[in-house]
């Protein structure tokens, strides 16, 4: 995907996430938003009590699970993500 515009930054910020990933006591992963077409992506920012920048990663489907990979290497499945 690529960068985001501070229009499509502020959208989200106001929006607030759709999901989150708990990877500490202290924080995790915010799913921001899931982008539907050819390919699937799904928008996310890692939140250890300040959000960071939006990032983008491609879902993988499989048999058994869903999931996308992140930035920092955390192969996340999706229906390990709780719903907000």
């Amino acid at each position: 995907m690529g960068k985001f515009t501070k229009e499509v930054i502020e959208h989200y910020n106001e929006r607030g996430p759709i999901a989150t990933y708990c990877l500490s006591n202290w924080g995790g992963i915010e799913i921001m938003d899931i982008l539907y077409g050819i390919d699937d992506y799904v928008v996310y920012r890692f939140n250890f009590g300040e959000p960071q920048e939006l990032r983008t990663a491609k879902i993988r489907y499989g048999v058994n699970h869903s999931s996308f990979k992140t930035s920092a290497g955390y192969s996340i499945r999706l229906d390990e993500c709780m719903r907000v």
